[in-house]
């Protein structure tokens, strides 16, 4: 419209964590917390692959990987849409070990806000009748639990989210924005 002012940019927020980690729900309670958000939820966008879709394994398929690969490229994708609206944009998904430094390097547009939920491998065994089912490229809960603490690169804020809230996590967060901030690698 003409003389109205362009909306300021966005930040992006990277909820991740290991399936069970309570991605969905903090990721929700955080864009609800926000004035204007957006929550893009990587499950759903998983769960948008109608035919042909190739679950990870312990020895992940090339087609399994450009799959994982599509989709985080199109949370970022949306989220750079949003955030061009002046909308914050909340992405949770399942990111981690190495796979942590591949999303960050295709979120090189500009400085994420990464959150990294690491509950205790007791929480994720409370957790686990929740969802569907476990990674199947990890085996077991404690599998999982060790890819995030030892293979996982550690930037953003880290949080152990084993005994908190959704909306006590969101306080944190917002307390602690400058720590949860990685700049895109030059």
């Amino acid at each position: 419209m003409p003389g109205s002012a362009q909306p300021s940019t966005g930040r992006v927020f990277v909820v991740a964590g290991a399936r069970a980690a309570g991605k969905s729900s903090v990721a929700r309670a955080l864009a609800d917390a926000l004035v204007k958000s957006v929550c893009i939820d990587g499950s759903v966008l998983e769960g948008m692959v109608a035919a042909g879709k190739i679950s990870l394994t312990a020895e992940p398929s090339v087609g399994a990987l450009e799959q994982l690969f599509t989709r985080w490229a199109g949370a970022l994708t949306l989220a750079d849409v949003w955030c061009a609206n002046g909308f914050d944009a909340v992405i949770a998904d399942d990111i981690i070990g190495d796979y942590l430094e591949d999303f960050l390097d295709l979120a090189d547009t500009g400085p994420v806000h990464l959150v990294m939920l690491h509950p205790s491998v007791d929480a994720l065994y409370e957790r686990q009748p929740v969802t569907d089912a476990f990674s199947p490229e990890y085996a077991s809960v404690e599998n999982l639990w060790n890819e995030v603490e030892f293979n996982t690169q550690r930037v953003g804020l880290w949080i152990d989210n084993s005994v908190m809230t959704p909306a006590s996590v969101v306080v944190r967060v917002l307390r602690n924005l400058q720590e949860a901030t990685v700049a895109p690698v030059a």
